[in-house]
């Protein structure tokens, strides 16, 4: 079941004070309302009781599911490449072969969600996003800041990513073969399957996919 802290909060308008619960960690074949609240916007939606004030309110939340074995953990703003959390290890110490990760935003949260609910690899989503990324930078003339996949559909043999680049961080969807991602696999196979051995959160982002292409290219 949940974990629910239950906290104050001040209205930013009107300073009425009421009592929240936050929920901070959920398992979601237990709880699949709460992943559809993700999912729709709602779940980081605050209302103020009194005048009605709307406002977006994230917290650090352990999203679980255990049956497709793996966690990921919303630490907001967050910038460290890995996380040992003791308690969890201990609480899930009898549980192997659980993918762990830590993610700095919402946007992120989705994305790792919705790869490693279908049997995704993340380190290959990651890897072939930098490539499509430095392709459309170079197209551009412009940088790519951040980006996500948003749908892969091998029928078709497609991968698509929403980008958001240039100053004013726009955003573009840019879709490119399926084979790239393939491709990124057999890198990650070679070079990177020992990753989820390790204990602790791993946080599998574009820093991540930089530094293993640079692995990848001199280890020869």
């Amino acid at each position: 079941m949940s974990e629910i802290i239950n906290k104050a909060v001040n209205c930013p308008r009107c300073g009425e004070k009421s009592m929240e619960d936050i929920v901070c960690s959920m398992n979601t074949v237990k709880e699949p309302q709460i992943r559809e609240k993700l999912f729709d916007g709602s779940f980081f939606e605050w209302k103020c009781p009194k005048c009605g004030y709307r406002a977006t309110m994230v917290h650090p939340l352990l999203y679980s599911d255990l049956k497709r074995r793996f966690m990921v953990y919303f630490i907001p703003n967050v910038e460290r490449s890995q996380i040992a959390d003791e308690k969890i290890e201990n609480e899930y110490a009898e549980l192997k072969d659980i993918k762990k990760r830590i993610v700095p935003n919402v946007n992120a949260l989705k994305e790792k969600i919705f790869l490693l609910e279908n049997g995704y690899n993340d380190m290959a989503c990651e890897l072939s996003k930098l490539a499509v990324a430095e392709v459309v930078s170079k197209s551009t003339g412009q940088n790519v800041h951040d980006g996500y996949c948003t749908e892969i559909d091998r029928t078709e043999n497609t991968i698509t990513f929403q980008l958001f680049i240039g100053s004013d961080h726009r955003s573009l969807l840019q879709t490119t073969r399926y084979d790239v991602y393939q491709r990124s696999m057999r890198i990650v196979k070679e070079y990177f399957a020992d990753i989820d051995t390790k204990k602790g959160f791993l946080n599998i982002d574009q820093l991540w996919a930089k530094e293993a292409l640079r692995r990848y290219k001199t280890s020869d």
